[in-house]
């Protein structure tokens, strides 16, 4: 009897989470975090249930609570990759990270376009290590949204990609060339340092960790900065550090490609 009561129990905590989780994948990325720390408990507690009653229902009280859409200068715009990451928080001691990737312009209006929080699947051995893989991550997403963009709006130049971080270390690694003795974690850093070099990664940012939104994203607490983003879609960053260089552009030009005549075979 026991057994099935947990086992019912468990079932209802899962399936729970996993509405929940479904709202706040589409529309409320302030609920996202705990749904997502819930779904790394196997054996949930009277702790955990308690968490979870208390995020869902916040969803279940604010039920308009979601994001809305306002008009941007494309002529201005630019794609905002904000990350973060906690180093060894969740229980089993693994590394949260999270990305907020938007979509602004000149006048500060902003749009959300993707927000993530997932345990890191790597092992981080340090804060930097853990960052540059948030960072990793966000990259690799906010490079396929600013792709289909470009395409999509049929742009004659790609959106200029910012990547935002609250680490001064890691912002350090990328723009003055630090280094680590971790040989695992400067296959990374060469990757997205090699990203900026060729100017896909326009700019690298070394942002206040208060107006950071991606701190949503790694953290129970309530993000002042992300409440605000959503709020009233105007984008509020306080910069500590950052790299001014020329834009370069490309233009691409065709190559004709000639195939080799094949020599004639002469008679026998």
């Amino acid at each position: 009897m026991k057994h099935g009561y947990y086992l019912r129990m468990y079932k209802q905590y899962v399936a729970q989470r996993a509405l929940g989780a479904y709202i706040a994948s589409v529309s409320q990325p302030e609920a996202l975090f705990d749904l997502s720390f819930a779904a790394q408990t196997t054996q949930p507690g009277k702790k955990d249930r308690k968490v979870l009653n208390k995020r869902l229902q916040w969803q279940i009280d604010n039920p308009t609570r979601g994001l809305r859409f306002v008009k941007i200068d494309l002529r201005t715009a630019q794609l905002y990759a904000f990350v973060d990451a906690s180093f060894a928080n969740n229980k089993d001691s693994s590394s949260q990270i999270g990305h907020v990737i938007v979509l602004a312009d000149a006048q500060n209006n902003a749009n959300i376009l993707h927000w993530s929080s997932t345990k890191c699947k790597r092992v981080a051995r340090s804060v930097l290590a853990s960052e540059t893989y948030a960072m990793a991550n966000g990259f690799d997403v906010a490079a396929v949204i600013k792709s289909t963009l470009t395409q999509l709006l049929h742009l004659s130049e790609p959106i200029p990609l910012v990547l935002c971080t609250d680490s001064k270390s890691l912002y350090e690694c990328l723009v003055k060339l630090g280094t680590t003795r971790e040989k695992r974690l400067m296959i990374d850093l060469m990757c997205l340092r090699q990203a900026y070099e060729r100017q896909e990664i326009t700019e690298v940012r070394w942002i206040n960790g208060n107006t950071n939104p991606a701190d949503a994203m790694t953290k129970s607490k309530p993000c002042r900065a992300l409440q605000e983003l959503i709020d009233m879609n105007k984008l509020r960053i306080d910069v500590d550090g950052w790299v001014e260089r020329p834009s370069t552009k490309r233009n691409p030009t065709s190559k004709n490609v000639r195939f080799a005549t094949p020599a004639a075979t002469p008679d026998l």
